[in-house]
């Protein structure tokens, strides 16, 4: 994505570098507060049990996720001046994990699927699907809402976070379904626009609405498969470039086996 406007120094360039693999992590910024890696072994004692044992649920399953990305580029009044968009897939091999669908609004041409696809799925795959332990502060989790059918969470992102982000203006709510001891529902908000990345980027919204299934029957066969249409959207500005990313259309896969030592 181009972000330079002029020459740089060479240490401008390095930051900018440094800055797009973290940029790589905030497109998944919905995903890591939801999608918890295989294990749960960060876990504490301190955790309400009941959220413990749903997020213990949830890392039974498959432990990756397709996703389909709207990449929008705006101008500085709002008005999209390119839009992009793209299927990511783990389970495939890394040379096809990424696909061109659309570009402004239009089927992708066979030049422009061969062009980005070469360029994005050249990258190393980013080991982002973590352990919910890295990030959430679920020992702190607070309930807020208590029912016979369900009880709600506010959870905090730990201290750890507050490198890349302010974490005291985020909101992260989490719903666990009694009856089947599962997350139900994921909802995450920004109270008010925040500086990351030493003021390189400012993130001025972010909307998380994520609902989950729930076992019916007792196999446990679709628990966790994310519920049609869920979605995670965050609208930043990167070097004063305003752009938005919109994620939509969620499944849970198996990862692709790596041939070396993950990422």
């Amino acid at each position: 994505m181009p972000f330079t406007r002029g020459p740089r120094s060479g240490g401008a360039v390095r930051r900018q570098r440094g800055f797009a693999g973290t940029a790589d992590r905030l497109r998944f910024l919905g995903s890591f507060w939801l999608f918890g890696a295989a294990v749960v072994s960060g876990l504490r004692a301190e955790t309400p049990p009941l959220l413990a044992a749903a997020f213990a649920q949830w890392t039974e399953g498959r432990n990756d996720l397709a996703f389909t990305q709207q990449t929008r580029f705006l101008t500085d009044d709002g008005q999209v001046k390119q839009e992009r968009l793209e299927r990511y897939d783990p389970s495939l091999p890394d040379s096809q994990r990424w696909r061109l669908l659309e570009v402004d609004g239009q089927p992708a041409t066979d030049a422009q699927r061969k062009k980005w696809e070469t360029k994005k799925n050249g990258k190393p795959r980013k080991n982002v699907v973590k352990s919910p332990s890295e990030y959430l502060d679920l020992e702190n989790a607070k309930e807020v809402d208590d029912s016979p059918k369900s009880a709600r969470f506010q959870i905090g992102l730990k201290s750890e976070v507050a490198r890349l982000l302010a974490i005291d203006k985020i909101d992260v709510d989490v719903t666990i379904d009694k009856t089947s001891g599962g997350i139900a529902h994921v909802t995450a908000g920004l109270r008010e626009p925040m500086r990351v990345l030493l003021g390189l980027a400012n993130i001025t919204d972010l909307a998380i609405d994520v609902r989950l299934e729930l076992p019916e029957d007792g196999s446990g066969q679709n628990a966790g498969e994310v519920q049609s249409g869920s979605t995670a959207s965050i609208t930043l500005s990167k070097f004063g470039s305003p752009m938005e990313y919109n994620w939509s259309d969620f499944k849970r896969v198996s990862s692709f086996p790596r041939a070396g030592p993950a990422d």
